[in-house]
Protein backbone atom coordinates (compact mmCIF):
# COMPACT_ATOMS: atom_id res chain seq x y z
CA UNK A 1 0.00 0.00 0.00
CA UNK A 2 1.68 3.34 -0.60
CA UNK A 3 -0.12 6.35 0.61
CA UNK A 4 0.34 9.90 -0.06
CA UNK A 5 -0.33 12.66 2.15
CA UNK A 6 -0.77 16.61 2.44
CA UNK A 7 -0.33 18.49 5.68
CA UNK A 8 0.00 21.76 4.85
CA UNK A 9 -0.04 23.28 8.90
CA UNK A 10 0.81 21.87 12.48
CA UNK A 11 -2.34 21.16 13.49
CA UNK A 12 -2.81 18.94 10.77
CA UNK A 13 0.56 17.48 10.80
CA UNK A 14 -0.42 15.83 14.06
CA UNK A 15 -3.29 14.90 12.89
CA UNK A 16 -2.09 13.24 10.05
CA UNK A 17 1.06 11.49 12.26
CA UNK A 18 -1.90 9.91 14.41
CA UNK A 19 -3.47 8.21 11.00
CA UNK A 20 -0.07 7.53 9.34
CA UNK A 21 0.57 5.33 12.80
CA UNK A 22 -3.34 4.23 13.30
CA UNK A 23 -2.77 3.17 9.17
CA UNK A 24 0.53 0.88 9.71
CA UNK A 25 -0.63 -1.26 12.76
CA UNK A 26 -3.20 -2.46 10.17
CA UNK A 27 -1.00 -2.14 7.21
CA UNK A 28 3.03 -2.46 8.55
CA UNK A 29 4.18 -2.54 4.89
CA UNK A 30 2.59 0.39 4.17
CA UNK A 31 4.73 3.14 2.59
CA UNK A 32 4.21 6.83 3.38
CA UNK A 33 5.23 9.93 1.31
CA UNK A 34 4.45 13.68 0.13
CA UNK A 35 4.21 17.58 2.47
CA UNK A 36 3.63 17.53 6.30
CA UNK A 37 5.96 18.22 9.03
CA UNK A 38 7.72 16.76 11.76
CA UNK A 39 5.27 15.08 13.29
CA UNK A 40 4.91 12.98 10.82
CA UNK A 41 7.95 12.81 9.62
CA UNK A 42 8.39 10.88 13.29
CA UNK A 43 5.89 8.56 12.58
CA UNK A 44 7.74 7.48 9.57
CA UNK A 45 6.41 9.36 6.44
CA UNK A 46 9.11 10.25 3.52
CA UNK A 47 8.78 14.27 3.21
CA UNK A 48 9.72 15.30 0.25
CA UNK A 49 8.24 18.63 0.81
CA UNK A 50 7.60 20.32 4.30
CA UNK A 51 5.13 22.53 5.73
CA UNK A 52 7.61 25.72 5.66
CA UNK A 53 7.26 25.41 1.38
CA UNK A 54 3.55 25.95 1.24
CA UNK A 55 3.55 28.41 -1.73
CA UNK A 56 0.02 26.63 -3.82
CA UNK A 57 0.99 27.31 -7.23
CA UNK A 58 4.94 26.06 -6.67
CA UNK A 59 4.04 23.12 -4.25
CA UNK A 60 1.18 21.87 -6.66
CA UNK A 61 2.96 21.49 -9.47
CA UNK A 62 5.50 19.25 -7.30
CA UNK A 63 3.36 17.76 -5.61
CA UNK A 64 1.48 16.59 -9.33
CA UNK A 65 4.75 15.56 -10.27
CA UNK A 66 5.33 13.48 -7.31
CA UNK A 67 2.04 11.62 -8.15
CA UNK A 68 3.55 10.79 -11.68
CA UNK A 69 6.62 9.62 -10.19
CA UNK A 70 5.16 7.71 -7.27
CA UNK A 71 1.78 6.26 -8.71
CA UNK A 72 0.32 6.36 -4.76
CA UNK A 73 -2.70 3.87 -4.37
CA UNK A 74 -4.18 6.41 -1.82
CA UNK A 75 -3.80 10.40 -1.48
CA UNK A 76 -4.89 11.98 2.48
CA UNK A 77 -5.06 15.56 2.27
CA UNK A 78 -5.70 16.84 5.53
CA UNK A 79 -7.73 20.30 5.88
CA UNK A 80 -6.64 23.26 3.82
CA UNK A 81 -8.93 23.37 1.23
CA UNK A 82 -8.17 26.15 -0.82
CA UNK A 83 -4.67 23.99 -1.66
CA UNK A 84 -5.87 20.25 -1.42
CA UNK A 85 -9.07 20.89 -3.72
CA UNK A 86 -6.37 22.31 -6.02
CA UNK A 87 -4.68 18.63 -5.92
CA UNK A 88 -7.36 16.09 -5.70
CA UNK A 89 -8.96 16.08 -8.95
CA UNK A 90 -5.46 15.60 -10.28
CA UNK A 91 -5.07 12.86 -7.74
CA UNK A 92 -8.51 11.53 -8.88
CA UNK A 93 -7.82 11.24 -12.76
CA UNK A 94 -5.09 9.54 -12.48
CA UNK A 95 -7.12 6.91 -10.70
CA UNK A 96 -5.53 7.66 -7.20
CA UNK A 97 -8.18 6.91 -4.54
CA UNK A 98 -8.97 10.03 -2.42
CA UNK A 99 -10.38 9.88 1.10
CA UNK A 100 -9.81 13.76 2.57
CA UNK A 101 -9.74 13.99 6.27
CA UNK A 102 -10.94 17.15 8.40
CA UNK A 103 -13.45 19.26 5.83
CA UNK A 104 -13.77 22.50 4.53
CA UNK A 105 -16.58 24.71 6.53
CA UNK A 106 -18.85 24.87 3.86
CA UNK A 107 -22.10 24.52 5.84
CA UNK A 108 -20.79 27.94 6.87
CA UNK A 109 -19.92 29.33 3.50
CA UNK A 110 -18.96 28.71 -0.20
CA UNK A 111 -21.61 25.69 -0.28
CA UNK A 112 -20.61 24.97 -3.81
CA UNK A 113 -17.44 23.04 -2.30
CA UNK A 114 -19.52 20.51 -1.19
CA UNK A 115 -20.63 19.59 -4.74
CA UNK A 116 -17.51 19.81 -5.94
CA UNK A 117 -15.87 17.35 -3.53
CA UNK A 118 -18.83 14.64 -4.22
CA UNK A 119 -16.90 14.75 -7.54
CA UNK A 120 -12.63 14.90 -6.15
CA UNK A 121 -13.50 12.52 -3.42
CA UNK A 122 -13.97 8.45 -2.73
CA UNK A 123 -15.04 9.29 0.50
CA UNK A 124 -14.79 12.38 3.32
CA UNK A 125 -14.00 11.93 6.83
CA UNK A 126 -15.41 14.38 8.84
CA UNK A 127 -14.89 15.51 12.43
CA UNK A 128 -17.97 17.44 13.65
CA UNK A 129 -20.99 15.49 13.73
CA UNK A 130 -22.94 17.61 11.83
CA UNK A 131 -20.95 17.74 8.98
CA UNK A 132 -21.89 14.22 8.03
CA UNK A 133 -25.94 14.91 7.27
CA UNK A 134 -24.54 18.39 5.66
CA UNK A 135 -22.33 16.59 3.00
CA UNK A 136 -24.85 13.85 2.31
CA UNK A 137 -27.01 15.67 1.45
CA UNK A 138 -24.68 17.44 -1.57
CA UNK A 139 -23.60 13.56 -2.65
CA UNK A 140 -20.64 13.34 -0.84
CA UNK A 141 -19.32 9.88 0.84
CA UNK A 142 -19.08 11.32 4.42
CA UNK A 143 -18.73 9.69 7.71
CA UNK A 144 -17.62 10.99 11.06
CA UNK A 145 -15.03 9.55 12.22
CA UNK A 146 -14.80 11.54 15.90
CA UNK A 147 -12.61 14.58 16.26
CA UNK A 148 -8.99 13.83 16.79
CA UNK A 149 -9.22 16.13 20.07
CA UNK A 150 -10.83 13.58 21.27
CA UNK A 151 -8.30 10.64 20.89
CA UNK A 152 -6.62 12.52 24.05
CA UNK A 153 -9.41 14.67 25.40
CA UNK A 154 -8.45 17.31 27.55
CA UNK A 155 -9.15 16.76 31.22
CA UNK A 156 -12.68 18.80 32.69
CA UNK A 157 -11.14 21.75 34.72
CA UNK A 158 -12.11 21.60 38.36
CA UNK A 159 -13.98 24.95 38.74
CA UNK A 160 -14.04 27.30 41.61
CA UNK A 161 -16.72 29.07 42.50
CA UNK A 162 -16.53 32.31 43.01
CA UNK A 163 -14.46 32.11 39.69
CA UNK A 164 -10.76 33.50 40.16
CA UNK A 165 -9.07 32.89 37.43
CA UNK A 166 -9.40 33.91 33.80
CA UNK A 167 -7.87 33.74 30.62
CA UNK A 168 -7.06 35.92 27.87
CA UNK A 169 -6.86 34.14 24.46
CA UNK A 170 -6.83 37.05 21.84
CA UNK A 171 -5.19 34.18 18.89
CA UNK A 172 -1.88 32.60 17.73
CA UNK A 173 -1.11 35.32 14.73
CA UNK A 174 0.09 38.74 14.96
CA UNK A 175 -2.60 39.65 12.99
CA UNK A 176 -5.25 38.51 15.40
CA UNK A 177 -3.30 40.01 18.65
CA UNK A 178 -3.23 43.27 17.40
CA UNK A 179 -7.10 43.39 16.58
CA UNK A 180 -8.14 41.46 19.80
CA UNK A 181 -5.39 41.83 22.50
CA UNK A 182 -5.82 45.64 23.03
CA UNK A 183 -9.65 45.43 24.11
CA UNK A 184 -9.38 42.14 26.20
CA UNK A 185 -6.72 44.54 28.00
CA UNK A 186 -9.18 47.19 28.55
CA UNK A 187 -11.64 44.50 29.56
CA UNK A 188 -9.51 43.04 31.95
CA UNK A 189 -8.73 46.99 33.92
CA UNK A 190 -12.44 47.30 34.36
CA UNK A 191 -13.20 43.80 35.80
CA UNK A 192 -10.16 44.90 38.07
CA UNK A 193 -12.32 47.64 39.49
CA UNK A 194 -15.22 45.04 40.17
CA UNK A 195 -13.26 42.28 41.11
CA UNK A 196 -9.89 42.73 42.04
CA UNK A 197 -9.13 39.11 43.42
CA UNK A 198 -9.30 38.18 40.37
CA UNK A 199 -5.84 36.62 38.43
CA UNK A 200 -5.00 36.59 35.10
CA UNK A 201 -3.03 34.26 32.60
CA UNK A 202 -2.04 35.02 28.56
CA UNK A 203 -0.42 32.34 27.23
CA UNK A 204 2.48 32.47 24.65
CA UNK A 205 0.85 30.54 21.66
CA UNK A 206 3.68 28.42 19.89
CA UNK A 207 5.54 30.66 17.35
CA UNK A 208 5.06 33.77 19.47
CA UNK A 209 8.08 35.47 20.86
CA UNK A 210 7.79 36.56 23.88
CA UNK A 211 8.64 39.94 22.45
CA UNK A 212 5.04 40.42 21.46
CA UNK A 213 3.96 40.80 25.25
CA UNK A 214 6.50 43.40 26.43
CA UNK A 215 4.52 46.75 26.06
CA UNK A 216 2.24 44.79 28.84
CA UNK A 217 3.01 46.81 32.17
CA UNK A 218 0.47 45.18 34.16
CA UNK A 219 1.70 42.72 37.40
CA UNK A 220 -1.41 40.89 37.81
CA UNK A 221 -1.30 39.17 34.37
CA UNK A 222 0.99 35.77 34.14
CA UNK A 223 2.45 35.54 30.83
CA UNK A 224 2.27 31.43 30.54
CA UNK A 225 3.89 29.01 27.92
CA UNK A 226 1.10 26.57 28.69
CA UNK A 227 -2.68 27.58 30.24
CA UNK A 228 -3.46 26.20 33.71
CA UNK A 229 -6.51 25.75 35.24
CA UNK A 230 -8.50 28.88 35.04
CA UNK A 231 -12.25 29.60 35.54
CA UNK A 232 -13.76 31.81 32.52
CA UNK A 233 -11.93 32.54 29.54
CA UNK A 234 -12.05 35.55 27.17
CA UNK A 235 -11.79 33.81 23.80
CA UNK A 236 -11.08 34.68 20.42
CA UNK A 237 -13.19 32.39 18.22
CA UNK A 238 -11.35 29.63 16.26
CA UNK A 239 -10.05 26.31 17.35
CA UNK A 240 -9.08 27.88 21.13
CA UNK A 241 -12.83 28.43 21.87
CA UNK A 242 -13.36 24.93 21.00
CA UNK A 243 -10.59 24.36 23.15
CA UNK A 244 -12.41 25.81 26.49
CA UNK A 245 -15.00 24.31 25.75
CA UNK A 246 -13.68 20.41 25.98
CA UNK A 247 -12.01 21.82 29.01
CA UNK A 248 -15.30 22.54 30.32
CA UNK A 249 -14.85 26.87 30.89
CA UNK A 250 -17.32 29.23 30.41
CA UNK A 251 -16.45 31.62 28.25
CA UNK A 252 -16.84 35.10 26.12
CA UNK A 253 -16.19 34.00 22.69
CA UNK A 254 -15.39 37.40 20.47
CA UNK A 255 -14.38 38.14 17.07
CA UNK A 256 -12.89 41.17 14.54
CA UNK A 257 -11.67 41.85 11.02
CA UNK A 258 -10.90 44.28 8.54
CA UNK A 259 -14.46 46.08 8.18
CA UNK A 260 -14.29 44.90 4.42
CA UNK A 261 -14.00 41.17 5.34
CA UNK A 262 -17.06 41.58 7.55
CA UNK A 263 -19.01 43.06 5.11
CA UNK A 264 -18.15 40.15 3.21
CA UNK A 265 -19.16 37.51 5.58
CA UNK A 266 -22.44 39.10 6.25
CA UNK A 267 -23.42 38.64 2.65
CA UNK A 268 -22.40 35.34 2.68
CA UNK A 269 -22.09 33.29 5.73
CA UNK A 270 -25.52 32.29 6.61
CA UNK A 271 -24.70 31.24 10.29
CA UNK A 272 -26.37 32.12 13.82
CA UNK A 273 -23.48 31.76 15.56
CA UNK A 274 -19.62 31.87 14.28
CA UNK A 275 -18.36 29.87 18.06
CA UNK A 276 -18.06 26.16 17.73
CA UNK A 277 -19.63 25.18 20.97
CA UNK A 278 -22.83 27.08 20.36
CA UNK A 279 -22.51 25.35 16.22
CA UNK A 280 -22.47 21.98 18.05
CA UNK A 281 -24.86 22.16 20.28
CA UNK A 282 -27.44 24.36 18.31
CA UNK A 283 -28.16 26.88 20.97
CA UNK A 284 -26.69 30.27 22.24
CA UNK A 285 -24.70 28.48 25.70
CA UNK A 286 -21.79 31.45 25.33
CA UNK A 287 -22.30 35.14 24.55
CA UNK A 288 -20.83 36.01 21.25
CA UNK A 289 -19.30 39.40 20.68
CA UNK A 290 -18.35 40.13 16.82
CA UNK A 291 -16.92 42.84 15.03
CA UNK A 292 -18.55 46.37 16.13
CA UNK A 293 -20.29 44.88 19.47
CA UNK A 294 -16.87 43.81 20.30
CA UNK A 295 -15.65 46.35 22.69
CA UNK A 296 -13.93 46.12 26.19
CA UNK A 297 -16.88 47.07 28.33
CA UNK A 298 -18.96 44.41 26.86
CA UNK A 299 -16.50 41.79 27.46
CA UNK A 300 -16.47 43.13 30.93
CA UNK A 301 -19.99 43.04 31.22
CA UNK A 302 -20.38 39.80 29.52
CA UNK A 303 -17.72 38.16 32.10
CA UNK A 304 -19.11 40.11 35.00
CA UNK A 305 -22.68 37.84 34.00
CA UNK A 306 -21.35 34.75 34.68
CA UNK A 307 -19.41 36.10 37.97
CA UNK A 308 -22.94 37.15 39.18
CA UNK A 309 -24.54 34.21 38.50
CA UNK A 310 -23.84 30.62 39.40
CA UNK A 311 -26.69 28.80 38.27
CA UNK A 312 -25.63 30.21 34.38
CA UNK A 313 -22.13 29.75 35.36
CA UNK A 314 -22.75 25.72 36.11
CA UNK A 315 -25.64 25.56 33.25
CA UNK A 316 -22.37 25.96 30.54
CA UNK A 317 -20.42 23.57 32.29
CA UNK A 318 -23.05 21.09 31.79
CA UNK A 319 -23.54 22.18 28.34
CA UNK A 320 -19.83 21.49 27.51
CA UNK A 321 -20.11 17.96 28.84
CA UNK A 322 -23.03 17.52 26.94
CA UNK A 323 -21.00 18.40 23.76
CA UNK A 324 -17.96 16.28 25.11
CA UNK A 325 -20.84 13.62 24.99
CA UNK A 326 -21.62 14.13 21.64
CA UNK A 327 -18.36 14.20 20.25
CA UNK A 328 -18.15 10.91 21.23
CA UNK A 329 -15.58 8.24 22.34
CA UNK A 330 -14.30 7.33 18.72
CA UNK A 331 -10.84 7.22 17.36
CA UNK A 332 -10.50 10.15 14.45
CA UNK A 333 -7.55 8.41 13.34
CA UNK A 334 -8.56 4.78 13.48
CA UNK A 335 -11.70 5.39 11.74
CA UNK A 336 -9.84 6.82 8.70
CA UNK A 337 -6.93 4.00 8.80
CA UNK A 338 -9.97 1.69 8.71
CA UNK A 339 -11.68 3.71 5.94
CA UNK A 340 -8.38 3.94 3.87
CA UNK A 341 -8.42 -0.07 4.21
CA UNK A 342 -11.56 -0.22 3.03
CA UNK A 343 -11.23 1.72 0.27
CA UNK A 344 -8.10 0.22 -0.97
CA UNK A 345 -9.65 -3.57 -0.77
CA UNK A 346 -13.34 -2.63 -2.33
Amino acid sequence: MKVMLVAGEASADKHAARVIEAIRRREPDAEFFGLGGPAMQAAGMQCHFSMQELDILRIKDALQRLIDLKKPDLLIPVDSPDFNMRLMPYAKARGVKVLYYIAPQAWAWRPGRASQLAQMTDGLAVIFPFEEEFFRSHGVNAHYVGHPFMENPPELVQLSWPPKRVALLPGSRRQELSRMLEDMLAAKRILDKRHPWLKWYLPLAPGLDRQVFDHIADDNIEIVGELPEVDLSLTKSGTVSFEMALRGVPEVICYRTSNLNYRLAKRFVKMEHIGMPNIILGRTVVPELIQHDLTPLNLADRLTEFMNDSIKYMQVRTAFEELRAKLGNLKASEGVAAWAQAILTS
